[in-house]
Formats: C-alpha cells, sequence, structure tokens
C-alpha cells in the first residue's frame, strides 16, 4: 500500500459505548469508533470514553489509518 496523503478522507460509520472489564470487578466504558476511507476496508479503534474527544478520535484514526498503510497483504493460490 501506499504512504498516507496529507488529508484523508473518512467516513465514521458508527460510534459506539461499551462497557469493558480490563480487570475484574472494574468496568471501564470505552468508545468503538467505526470507520471507512482511504482504500481501506471499514475497521474500527477503541478510546476511553473519558479520553474520548473530536481532536482525539481524529488523531487516534489516523494513527490507524497509517498503522493499516503498513502492512503488507499476503497473496497465494490454492
Amino acid at each position: 500500500m501506499s504512504k498516507p496523503r496529507e488529508e484523508i478522507e473518512i467516513t465514521v460509520l458508527s460510534r459506539d459505548e461499551v462497557t469493558t472489564f480490563p480487570k475484574i470487578a472494574t468496568p471501564m466504558v470505552v468508545v468503538l469508533v467505526t470507520y471507512v476511507g482511504a482504500g481501506l476496508p471499514p475497521a474500527t479503534v477503541t478510546i476511553p470514553k473519558t479520553e474520548w474527544s473530536a481532536e482525539k478520535e481524529r488523531r487516534v484514526i489516523r494513527e490507524d489509518i497509517e498503522r493499516r498503510l503498513k502492512i503488507r497483504p499476503e497473496t497465494f493460490k490454492v
């Protein structure tokens, strides 16, 4: 895949709040942000609700896209 451009247009498909339990009996609410863009299939990033902001969401999505663009898909015949 190629290096990301300066700006990448994405579409947020959903934002869902989910309670997780990183430690037993210690609930943590996270925001699951599912997005699509940059010629990639849909993906979901997780942000703790206490840390969520529009700015943080954009930064986390950008980092995720950059990470995904570095992945080389495996191709083979069966």
